[in-house]
C-alpha cells in the first residue's frame, strides 16, 4: 500500500540523524533544570524565554562540531531541540497559570495552602505531548521512554503523601529536575557514545589519535 506521505520517511530520517548525537536531550534536560528552577521564582520565566533562544543558537553551533564533522554536513528546514525547549516552557507557564487562577480564585495569589497539587500531571502531559511528537518525527525510541517517565513521574509527584517535608509547589519543581536529570544524564552518555562511533576523519589515514 502506498504511504500517504512517500517523503516521510526521508523527513523521518532527516530528523533523526539531527537527534542521534544526544545533544539535544542534553540541552533540553539542562533547560528543563533551568525552567525547574524558575517554578520557584516566576520572575525567573522571563529570563527561561531568552535561555531558550540561547540554547537553541548554542545547540546548532555545538551540532554542526560534532556531528557535521564526522558522519557529514545535512539541512534541515528545522532546530528539533526548539519544539522541545519551547515544550518545556510550556509545562511551566501553562501550570503556573492554572495554579494562578486556582490560588487566586481561593482569595491569594501563590497562596502554599490552596495551591493544587496536581499541578505536575499537568506539566506532565505537556511534556509528554512533546515527546511522543519528537519520537513520530524521529523514530527514536528513548523519546517515548521520556513520554513515559514524564506521565509516570508527575503521577508520582501528584499522588505521592510527601505531608509537611516539602512545599505543595516543590512537587512541581522536583517532577522537572527529574526529568531534566535524567534527559542530561542521558545525553552526555549519549554524545560520548557518539563520539567513540564516529571519530573525526582525518587527512592521509591517520586514525586520529
Amino acid at each position: 500500500m502506498t504511504p500517504l506521505d512517500p517523503l516521510q520517511p526521508l523527513r523521518q530520517r532527516a530528523y533523526r540523524y539531527t537527534l542521534e548525537d544526544g545533544l539535544a536531550d542534553l540541552f533540553v534536560g539542562l533547560y528543563t533544570i533551568t525552567v525547574g528552577t524558575a517554578t520557584q521564582n516566576r520572575a525567573l520565566l522571563a529570563l527561561a524565554v531568552v535561555y531558550l533562544a540561547v540554547y537553541a543558537m548554542a545547540w546548532r553551533w555545538l551540532h554542526d562540531q560534532l556531528v557535521s564533522r564526522r558522519t557529514g554536513y545535512a539541512e534541515l528546514g528545522e532546530q528539533p531541540p526548539r519544539v522541545l525547549l519551547t515544550g518545556s516552557l510550556a509545562a511551566a507557564t501553562v501550570t503556573l497559570i492554572a495554579v494562578a487562577v486556582v490560588t487566586l480564585s481561593s482569595g491569594t495569589l501563590w497562596n502554599l495552602a490552596s495551591w493544587p497539587s496536581w499541578a505536575p500531571a499537568l506539566a506532565g502531559l505537556i511534556l509528554a505531548a512533546g515527546f511522543i511528537q519528537t519520537a513520530w518525527r524521529s523514530s527514536l525510541w528513548r523519546y517515548h521512554a521520556y513520554a513515559a517517565l514524564s506521565i509516570v513521574g508527575s503521577a508520582f509527584f501528584w499522588l505521592f503523601p510527601f505531608g509537611p517535608s516539602i512545599n505543595p509547589s516543590d512537587r512541581l519543581t522536583l517532577f522537572l529536575f527529574v526529568v531534566g536529570a535524567v534527559m542530561l544524564v542521558t545525553g552526555i552518555g549519549l554524545v560520548v557514545r557518539f563520539r567513540r562511533a564516529h571519530p573525526l576523519a582525518t587527512l592521509g589515514g591517520d586514525d586520529g589519535q
